[in-house]
């Protein structure tokens, strides 16, 4: 296992802002169809009911994953999302995948503001990469893959969203971006629809997975 833990350097430079990188417990993701990927830590450490209606779980987060929840649902601002993109950029310097731009797997839900995709942006402009948007692109909502227990049906109903988009990654090398996982699914779809369509290779990071 790899760990990074908190710290609040003063500074890099006279002219960089301070690094906050929070601890992770980083998970490998099985090989293929991507040469090789993480996801950074569980989502969650505990959620236990409480019978309150008001205050249905107590819920304890590891603390990748409640910075993911403040951004998300909390409106936690450029503070959390620094937060993110310090701990994201840390990783990937230590990994040092051979990349040369960043996508993100399509989002689940509309948003105005995605979470993984201002993520991603940041981190690509702190590592000098280039984004590649619109790679990838789901063409028609699906229900959520963990309402559909049949493998055979979610791997359809994602082979029939999820489509290459009207842009391309030009024969690139693609960091594969998602915010959250549980089965890996559509990351899966994503990274397959890539390959198909331009990339020369693939690597995956996730921030949580579920339980």
């Amino acid at each position: 296992m790899i760990y990074i833990f908190a710290r609040r350097a003063l500074s890099r430079s006279r002219f960089s802002p301070p690094m906050s990188v929070v601890k992770i417990n980083p998970m490998r993701l099985p090989a293929k169809p991507w040469i090789e990927g993480f996801v950074l830590d569980y989502h969650t450490i505990h959620s236990t009911p409480t019978g309150d209606p008001y205050y249905r779980f107590d819920t304890k987060r590891t603390a990748m994953g409640e910075l993911l929840f403040q951004l998300k649902y909390r409106y936690g601002g450029a503070l959390v999302l620094n937060d993110i993109v310090d701990t994201v950029s840390d990783f990937v310097r230590r990994w040092h995948p051979a990349i040369e731009c960043v996508a993100t797997v399509p989002p689940s839900q509309n948003r105005k503001i995605q979470p993984a995709s201002e993520i991603s942006r940041e981190v690509a402009a702190r590592l000098g990469l280039r984004v590649c948007e619109n790679v990838v692109v789901k063409v028609k909502p699906t229900p959520q893959m963990k309402n559909i227990d049949d493998w055979t049906e979610r791997q359809a109903a994602l082979a029939e969203a999820v489509q290459a988009g009207p842009e391309t990654v030009g024969g690139r090398s693609v960091l594969l971006f998602d915010d959250l996982i549980e089965s890996g699914a559509t990351l899966r779809r994503t990274a397959e629809v890539l390959l198909k369509n331009g990339a020369t290779s693939v690597y995956a990071l996730v921030l949580t997975r579920t339980k």
